[in-house]
């Protein structure tokens, strides 16, 4: 069954087990010369190449005006440090999905044909289900047929259908598509413009994405302003990669009580990472015990919430 499986189009975050790292990334935040080079992937065999002017239209002035619109936000520090909404669940094993990918070691799967997203374990169980005949090639959602082949040019005429019905995450993975090239050619423009639409839509995620391309340059001029602010948006959004890369810049300038607070929200959202770095803020007195403790069986909750045996074996066969 053909679906797009978010890791693989999401900006590099990094190879640590919880799904992010910091190491160069923040070495360019901090010293604007280092770039980041994004993850480019070989697609062979390139089948149904499609001009996906004739299905969405985003002008140039489009694109403008929501970079303007997202330049003239004000973000106050109620907002910035207000809890982050809550995570989906998976609509077949409902159980909780992380805003960035890989936390906990949980990878999603975005469906076209109906704009739904599951945890990766569920959908290798569907897809073993169906192999051996126990399930009709449809998917589990919606019902839809999944034709046979399925083609790029079917999986791409779908994300477009989405897009124009205005869904952030298929905006979000048309720009991963043209980021990487493949079922479409190569096109950072493109790819400037699908990301920029589907932040517009409130889509974390696409948020980081442009932080990384304006932190790096990577298909726009470097603005580290611009940077910075999608990085918020992304973190206030749920996405607890850019959490914990804010509490990081913020220890670096040495805001130790700021930094603090992004850690403690990151963690208790899941993130390994985050959590070591409260327990360092425990012992250098920069958080309270009961802030400590609570943290960490915040942390411990939601990391049990997201564990299934079908995720670790998702998981297993990564490796």
């Amino acid at each position: 069954m053909k679906s797009s499986n978010t890791s693989d189009i999401c900006a590099d975050r990094g190879s640590d087990s919880s799904g992010g790292g910091d190491g160069d990334e923040h070495k360019a935040f901090t010293s604007y010369a280092q770039k980041v080079h994004c993850k480019q992937e070989d697609y062979d065999n390139v089948v149904g190449m499609i001009d996906i002017s004739d299905y969405i239209k985003i002008s140039s002035d489009d694109v403008d005006d929501i970079a303007e619109n997202i330049d003239n936000m004000t973000i106050s520090d109620n907002k910035l440090f207000q809890d982050p909404p809550p995570k989906e669940d998976c609509p077949i094993c409902m159980l909780p999905m992380p805003h960035a990918e890989g936390i906990c070691g949980v990878r999603t799967v975005y469906m076209p044909c109906c704009g739904k997203y599951l945890c990766e374990g569920c959908s290798i169980a569907e897809d073993d289900e169906m192999r051996e005949g126990n399930l009709k090639q449809w998917c589990a959602l919606c019902r839809v047929p999944q034709p046979s082949p399925y083609t790029d040019e079917i999986f791409l005429k779908r994300l477009m259908k989405r897009a124009n019905a205005n869904d952030p995450n298929a905006f979000y993975v048309l720009g991963g598509i043209y980021r990487r090239g493949g079922e479409l050619s190569q096109d950072l423009t493109k790819f400037f413009e699908m990301m920029n639409k589907a932040a517009e839509l409130g889509l974390a995620m696409a948020h980081y994405n442009l932080y990384v391309a304006y932190l790096t340059g990577y298909g726009v001029e470097r603005d580290l302003d611009k940077a910075i602010r999608h990085l918020q948006l992304a973190a206030i959004g749920g996405d607890e990669v850019a959490r914990h890369k804010l509490g990081t810049q913020e220890a670096r300038l040495g805001n130790m009580n700021r930094a603090m607070k992004h850690f403690m929200i990151a963690a208790r959202s899941g993130y390994d990472d985050a959590l070591k770095e409260v327990g360092e803020g425990y012992k250098a007195g920069h958080v309270t015990k009961d802030e400590y403790a609570s943290t960490l069986r915040t942390h411990q909750s939601i990391r049990n919430e997201m564990k299934s045996e079908q995720r670790s074996k998702a998981a297993a066969n990564r490796l």
